[in-house]
């Protein structure tokens, strides 16, 4: 009997699941440009008791609507205002999708299928970072599988079943209050590229979709906030977001976000790796198959949309095209169920060199960053490393499957290292943690131009724009900047002593503190 055969197999996988997607999210500081944005904008609407406007710093943030920032209040509620609070429903929502792709997947194609693709999520390194940040991605994500699932379920009625129908809207509602039209526009493209592929002619698909209470559901799910947000800032914040934040997005690379359309198929199939290794053999049973099950059509079709659509967008990021895993995952478990396991020497052997590989190049471009705590945590690496190695000696003595089991696992374990031990190691480095000292007795701190948002977060308050409190000045203020701003502000005359410089992580910048004397 197979291990996923046992019966209480699925009890321990899903704690495993649970264990991996939450491991770690306290442990290192909300730092990142993008989280600590978002973390902080959540943070002020609850000490504002703001329910309709996201602001940042006080000033109106326009970047997403504002789903992921009424769960991340929830999550101060609970857990307090700091990296737990703010990262607990991303990981949360990550742990839920992994179960309903792993249950999903068993009830459809078999435990070894649900297995499988349990598995392929778990050993993605992109997968569980995505859920290891504070940021509206998972929301997405989740929302835009739970909307595909239930229009599966929809059509394997035999178009009957108007709840799955009306579960679909309520998800893809959900899904446009976490990011907006995006979701709309994927769904709605693959739903109708399905239509146009299938067996029923269309007409019956149009009319089938064609219920009142779907679509009542899904507007009021998704319509008051658009028309309070457009009521409270006379249509402001709409324009921004529409026309700045998706159609200035796609149109032209935004924040030095661009490149060659390849870049969101590498992104793609490196942020799935080492089941992205199976997926040219799974898409061409595909296409070769002449009736795939509903949703493996559906997750091929959501797929291929997907990395199009972020193909010919002008700004480009891995996280664009994260939604399109939780479908992979199951196209990988459907085709890895079927698969003769001669299929995965090659997948085994690759996959088994890559971890073997990967823990040792991150030491080393963690090393440059000349960090000397990476040295009390590099024997960690070795541990990934030797699951990998462990994985090739399977693999040459041809049991392929336990190979890429095994293979797959050292993924696992390398995402745990990264979240336990490297991270926290890097996190050290912080520059914002670093001048905790400086800026933690003060109570009237400033910025002059861009300085590190992380501050806003950390600091658990705004900080207002010195150019506007010039005369409010007093000795022992601090004011924010970085190195670039330096020679500017020294020409308005203010006298200062620099009580802190720090390189920012992952930035080309320099966070420089001011003291006002």
């Amino acid at each position: 009997m197979k291990l996923y055969d046992l019966p209480w197999f699925p009890f321990a996988f899903i704690l495993f699941g649970l264990i991996v997607h939450v491991i770690g999210i306290g442990g290192f500081s909300i730092y990142i440009l993008d989280e600590a944005k978002n973390a902080a904008a959540a943070m002020e609407m609850q000490r504002q008791q703001e329910w309709i406007l996201p602001t940042f710093n006080g000033l109106p943030r326009f970047d997403k609507p504002p789903l992921h920032y009424y769960f991340f209040m929830l999550g101060y509620k609970l857990f307090g205002v700091g990296p737990f609070g703010a990262r607990f429903f991303p990981a949360l929502l990550g742990w839920i999708c992994f179960v309903i792709v792993y249950f999903f997947s068993a009830k459809s194609f078999g435990k070894k299928a649900g297995f499988f693709a349990g598995l392929a999520l778990l050993s993605s390194i992109h997968w569980i970072l995505q859920f290891h940040l504070a940021v509206p991605d998972a929301f997405l994500i989740l929302f835009v599988f739970l909307t595909i699932l239930y229009y599966e379920k929809f059509i394997s009625s035999k178009l009957l079943s108007k709840n799955c129908l009306r579960a679909s809207a309520l998800f893809l509602g959900l899904a446009t209050l976490s990011k907006g039209p995006v979701a709309i526009v994927l769904v709605g493209i693959t739903i109708l590229l399905f239509m146009m592929m299938d067996k029923k002619p269309l007409k019956i698909h149009l009319k089938a979709i064609l219920d009142l209470k779907a679509w009542l559901l899904f507007l009021v799910v998704t319509l008051p906030w658009y028309v309070l947000i457009a009521w409270k800032t006379d249509g402001i914040w709409l324009r921004e977001f529409i026309f700045h934040h998706n159609l200035h997005r796609f149109s032209k690379p935004m924040e030095g976000h661009g490149g060659g359309f390849y870049l969101t198929f590498l992104f793609v199939w490196l942020g799935f790796l080492p089941a992205s290794l199976v997926l040219f053999s799974a898409f061409k049973k595909v296409w070769i198959k002449r009736t795939p099950p509903v949703i493996v059509s559906l997750a091929s079709i959501f797929t291929a949309v997907t990395v199009l659509f972020f193909m010919l967008s002008g700004t480009k990021l891995p996280n664009y095209t994260a939604p399109v895993y939780p479908f992979l995952g199951i196209i990988a478990g459907w085709h890895l169920a079927e698969m003769d396991p001669r299929g995965l020497k090659f997948p085994s052997y690759i996959s088994s060199l890559i971890i073997i590989l990967i823990p040792v190049g991150l030491f080393l471009a963690l090393d440059l960053l000349t960090i000397k705590e990476i040295d009390a945590i590099s024997g960690w690496f070795i541990v990934p490393a030797l699951i990998g190695l462990t994985a090739l000696v399977i693999t040459i003595s041809t049991r392929w499957e336990y190979g890429w089991i095994t293979a797959s696992f050292g993924f696992v374990t390398f995402s745990i290292v990264l979240f336990t031990q490297a991270l926290p190691a890097i996190d050290l480095k912080n520059p914002v943690r670093n001048s905790r000292e400086v800026w933690n007795k003060t109570e009237r701190v400033f910025h002059f131009q861009t300085f590190n948002p992380a501050f806003i977060f950390n600091l658990n308050k705004r900080v207002p724009d010195v150019a506007h409190h010039m005369h409010q000045l007093r000795k022992g203020d601090l004011i924010l900047t970085n190195k670039k701003s330096l020679p500017e502000f020294q020409n308005l005359g203010v006298k200062t002593t620099q009580v802190y410089e720090g390189e920012d992580l992952f930035e080309n910048t320099v966070t420089i503190i001011l003291m006002v004397d």
